[in-house]
């Protein structure tokens, strides 16, 4: 049988192409957050064992729970659709474009909203031991990365399901607002992830902007992993040496009349 001809304007198309063009760690977290949204919707998983627990993080050290309360957003649903198109959408713009040549610093950022959050929920159920508020705090990073992408692209005009254009600053308040009409539940999560973009933009830009120091940076391991992975480069940690003296006319150092 002879070969079927291509159309050229295939070729890089279709959904799989375009999954395969998300770079690394949003398209990694975009497929967990789909994954388990669509197990719960078939109820192959139980999403109790996914939820922050503080109580049974200290009575069972179920410490796992710190992390897989990032991995769940809603069961298959627009709610969950909206959210991953924001991710692939604003995400992917942060770990392609700003963070190009250092996704190391796109995960940090990452890492460090999570453990913010994390902090916040546990001051939360410090304070009030019945609040479920941060229960599954997928959301939260999601607005982080949202308003984080927000202020290092802040004057672009957005246009709105084509009713209306706002300045991409406001977007992440924009959807704020919009799930608080939509549902009635005050988005206390998605504000918390504002809050903890905007304290992570001024420590990584805005304060050693204004002449402060730098006090987020990212840790060597991190960028050693990332490149053991095939993601990003390799930090180089040896220092070239540095000529001393005048070495215009420097030579090999043979004395005259040697063989």
């Amino acid at each position: 049988m002879p070969p079927r001809p291509v159309n050229a304007n295939e070729i890089g198309h279709g959904p799989l192409n375009w999954y395969e063009s998300l770079p690394p760690i949003t398209r990694a977290y975009g497929t967990v957050l789909f994954v388990t949204g669509l197990l719960q919707t078939f109820k192959m998983i139980r999403v109790f064992w996914l939820a922050l627990l503080w109580s049974r993080i200290y009575s069972h050290f179920e410490v796992w729970r710190l992390v897989t309360n990032f991995c769940f957003c809603d069961k298959m649903s627009l709610r969950l659709v909206f959210r991953l198109i924001w991710l692939f959408t604003y995400g992917k713009t942060l770990e392609s474009q700003t963070y190009q040549f250092e996704p190391a610093d796109y995960l940090f950022m990452v890492l460090f909203g999570a453990v913010c959050i994390l902090a916040t929920a546990g001051l939360s159920a410090w304070l009030f031991a019945a609040s479920p508020l941060f229960v599954f705090n997928a959301d939260g990073l999601i607005f982080m990365i949202l308003y984080v992408w927000s202020r290092n692209y802040p004057d672009q005009p957005l246009s709105i399901y084509n009713l209306f254009t706002i300045q991409s600053f406001y977007l992440p308040f924009f959807y704020v607002a919009l799930e608080f009409l939509f549902t009635g539940a005050f988005p206390w999560v998605a504000l918390v992830g504002i809050a903890v973009g905007h304290l992570y933009y001024y420590l990584y830009d805005m304060y050693p902007a204004i002449g402060g120091p730098q006090l987020l940076v990212t840790p060597t391991f991190l960028k050693n992993l990332l490149a053991d992975w095939g993601v990003g480069r390799r930090p180089n940690t040896r220092a070239a040496p540095v000529p001393t003296g005048f070495q215009a006319f420097h030579g090999r150092g043979r004395r005259l009349g040697a063989n």
